[in-house]
């Protein structure tokens, strides 16, 4: 047991201190630097001299001085140049890291708004190809409702704009005190609502200073280069002025009604006395008015009627014809 007891304290040797190793450096340095003060001051001072002698002592102290400054102050510039070292190589790392950082956010910066940029012009796309065909309508024609007829009729089936400037002016319509402008008003929103189910209805808001509908109608209009379709007779006039294209709704329903020329017969009961001496007036199935001459005296009879000429405009047509000379009052 003895024996182990002594193997074992043997084997657990005791490690010396953190302060106990820097001495023994210090004291290493310290035999250092004395050597090499010694020869410092041997080959310097007394090169010349034998090499023992009076200038030993000499040699002696210089070797200590050197001694004291490798044991006291050179420890201390090594602690020094560590710290300056680890301190520059912490920096150098620092501006390494930092730089790579700053590089890749840049990168990253730029291929977001590279990113944006594309996204912004693709959108931008997507909109000019959705407005090439489309048309913008106005608070007259979805109040007025036929185009709504036109689109399930399928002759129209290309996209329409309604500005979100004209979906407020129809709101504030709906919810106006009066009866007939709050039925207008309705009357337009349930249009759009229709619409929306059959074609493609694009609702931008628009951004301008301008508060007047109709202007912003022909700004919109102009810049996109796109069509307006409208009822309203000064907004048409305005429109066409800027060099914008006009639909009126009215000259396609014209452009469908009955087609007479002058000299074709024609029956059409006359229903009531026109505003000149002798004159009656009729109506075609297609609501077209027809002004007879000498008609006064067969209001609420049907007559074969000759057309004397017709007069076409925007508000609708008129036509103009007397009594067939074979015709009577029982006319088809």
């Amino acid at each position: 047991m003895v024996n182990k007891a002594q193997e074992k304290q043997k084997i657990e040797v005791k490690k010396p201190s953190l302060k106990e190793t820097k001495l023994v450096v210090r004291i290493i340095h310290a035999v250092i630097f004395f050597g090499l003060g010694f020869l410092v001051f041997r080959n310097v001072f007394f090169k010349e001299l034998p090499f023992f002698g009076y200038h030993t002592a000499a040699e002696i102290l210089g070797g200590v001085g050197f001694a004291a400054f490798g044991f006291f102050i050179f420890p201390l510039i090594l602690m020094f140049l560590k710290y300056w070292i680890e301190a520059l190589v912490i920096a150098a790392v620092s501006k390494v890291v930092s730089d790579f950082w700053d590089m890749q956010s840049k990168r990253i910066q730029q291929a977001r708004r590279e990113k944006q940029r594309l996204k912004a012009d693709e959108q931008s796309i997507r909109e000019k190809q959705e407005l090439d065909n489309a048309i913008l309508l106005d608070t007259s024609v979805l109040i007025d409702g036929r185009v709504l007829d036109v689109v399930k009729a399928g002759f129209l089936d290309r996209p329409f704009v309604v500005t979100q400037n004209v979906m407020n002016e129809l709101q504030m319509l709906a919810d106006n005190k009066n009866k007939v402008k709050r039925s207008r008003g309705r009357m337009g929103l349930d249009v759009i609502k229709e619409l929306k189910k059959r074609v493609n209805v694009i609702v931008p808001d628009i951004k301008t200073k301008n508060k007047d509908v109709d202007a912003t109608l022909v700004e919109y209009a102009k810049e996109k280069k796109i069509k307006l379709m409208t009822m309203d007779f000064n907004l048409n006039k305005v429109a066409k002025v800027s060099g914008i294209t006009v639909l009126n709704i009215n000259d396609l329903v014209n452009a469908l009604k009955t087609v007479l020329l002058p000299g074709e017969r024609f029956g059409v009961k006359i229903v009531q006395e026109g505003k000149e001496k002798k004159q009656g007036i009729g109506y075609l199935n297609d609501g077209t008015m027809v002004i007879i001459e000498d008609g006064i005296e067969k209001v609420g009879q049907d007559v074969e009627a000759v057309v004397i000429k017709v007069i076409q405009s925007s508000a609708g047509k008129i036509v103009f014809g007397e009594i067939a000379k074979n015709g009577n009052g029982n006319g088809n």
